[in-house]
């Protein structure tokens, strides 16, 4: 699974994700950044079939519309995803680089790259993150009117909401915190696509009762 690359190419023991500069790269392998780098990207575009999954739950509940924007939206939110999780290879190569050299001329020149390389990548995950509401609100509001296949106490777990609450981890200092966080996004959707496997599997047993 994708979360499961993403976090070997970007989990750093000591933390640190939230400081200018990406220093927390440099304690991660080179070895892991590229098998991180090469199965993440690689696997990300199954998250096209995850959300068509979602989008049906919807669509087949009467919820075709809104359904078919998760879809949709979905869809398109993690190929902008890709292309972030992509560019985070030459963001942990060059913090690496910054790490191992002593020439301070050379370091400020390196530093002035990375910031240029994380100002075109940064953007594209914020894409993800306005995506990820606009779901968020469509999913408590379709499934706490009843109108989706899944049962109404499923509306408490939206994206947002389980993304804030892997945040609040990190920052309240839950030593957890440091393992979700590389991760945080695929740690909602493994969340979300568990539950909504359980849905179906309970509605195929009431079908067939």
């Amino acid at each position: 699974m994708s979360g499961n690359r993403e976090f070997t190419l970007q989990f750093s023991p000591l933390g640190g994700y939230e400081a200018e500069g990406y220093g927390y790269f440099a304690n991660v392998s080179k070895d892991r950044l590229t098998i991180g780098h090469f199965f993440s990207t690689l696997a990300a575009p199954l998250y096209i079939l995850g959300y068509w999954h979602l989008g049906q739950m919807f669509i087949k509940g009467g919820s075709k519309v809104h359904g078919w924007i998760i879809t949709l939206l979905g869809g398109y939110a993690f190929m902008v995803g890709n292309a972030w999780l992509g560019g985070r290879i030459y963001l942990a190569l060059t913090a690496h680089e910054i790490a191992d050299t002593t020439d301070s001329n050379f370091v400020l020149q390196l530093q002035s790259l990375l910031s240029e390389f994380g100002a075109h990548n940064e953007p594209l995950v914020n894409a993800l993150r306005l995506a990820m509401v606009v779901v968020s609100i469509l999913w408590i509001w379709r499934i706490a009117l009843g109108k989706t296949l899944y049962p109404r106490w499923v509306a408490l777990f939206s994206p947002a909401v389980i993304l804030g609450a892997i945040f609040a981890t990190y920052f309240t200092g839950l030593s957890i915190g440091v393992w979700l966080l590389p991760a945080a996004m695929n740690v909602v959707h493994l969340i979300i696509f568990s539950i909504s496997i359980y849905a179906v599997h309970r509605q195929y047993k009431k079908l067939n009762l």
